[in-house]
């Protein structure tokens, strides 16, 4: 049965959609199947990022209204079905969905993905709290930055009222440099500040900004080229999601030919 991952933060921003749409593409890199549901009714983006914006025909709230399935709804990511999308609503008009409705789409698709990867809204509305019910664990990912930080805390702090055990922590847009003049919170401040275990950091590049600007996704493409370090943070964030224990920067500051990931992820 698939696991539910709530990619997630109270804080605009932050690059949640971000993190959601390259884990899921290092995961199937790595042989998993993968679903991602756009959980963000308001934004709507994560076709964007995953370059599918003009595929679909229904939404997520057409399967949550009872309006078509969950298969009619799914449009595959780069042409493969294992990898796969549910683009939520253009405009959604808060329509009422009756909270069943979330647990019968999840039960409907876990058997049919390794991951499901359910990227969230910033307010706690209705429908983001219905989403979050559904997951296994939570991925909560802040910036490099101390108010960030503070929504990582408080968004924690909201997840295990709502009884959501597993949380773990992402730092997206890392500048080791800054935190070594003290200028940015370090790691070890980050995780006393936030008060969460941490799954991966995702150091900053421009190189990054300028492929997700063109819907370039982590180890997409030719696996001879060399990944950019965030893809190789992506991947080890993967990994640990996997079971796997990778070291927090392995590979991420000389990174490596995307094939030899594999290799490495293979023989752990």
């Amino acid at each position: 049965m698939g696991r539910v991952i709530f990619v997630t933060g109270f804080k605009g921003g932050v690059g949640k959609t971000t993190v959601a749409a390259n884990v899921a593409s290092s995961l199937h890199f790595m042989g998993s199947r993968v679903l991602v549901i756009d959980g963000d009714f308001g934004m709507r983006c994560m076709d964007m990022v995953l370059g599918v914006e003009s595929e679909a025909l229904f939404d997520c709230s057409d399967v949550l209204l009872g309006r078509c399935s969950p298969a009619a709804a799914t449009v595959s990511v780069g042409g493969d079905d294992s990898f796969a999308f549910i683009p939520a609503p253009m405009n959604f008009d808060c329509e009422p969905i009756p909270k069943t409705a979330y647990s019968e789409l999840i039960s409907a698709v876990r058997g049919e993905y390794d991951y499901i990867i359910i990227d969230s809204c910033a307010e706690m509305t209705d429908y983001y709290t219905a989403f979050a019910g559904q997951a296994d664990e939570a991925v909560i990912v802040t910036l490099h930055q101390s108010t960030s930080v503070r929504a990582a805390e408080k968004t924690a702090s909201r997840l295990s009222l709502l009884g959501i055990k597993r949380l773990s922590l992402v730092v997206n847009g890392y500048r080791e440099e800054l935190a070594a003049d003290g200028k940015l919170p370090g790691i070890p401040d980050i995780i006393e500040r936030s008060s969460v275990k941490l799954l991966g950091v995702v150091p900053y590049g421009e190189r990054f900004q300028a492929a997700q600007e063109a819907a370039e996704l982590a180890f997409t493409g030719d696996r001879r080229r060399r990944a950019a370090e965030c893809e190789a943070a992506f991947f080890n964030i993967a990994a640990r999601i996997a079971g796997k224990r990778v070291k927090l920067f392995e590979d991420v500051e000389e990174p490596k030919k995307r094939a030899k990931y594999l290799k490495r992820e293979a023989e752990l």
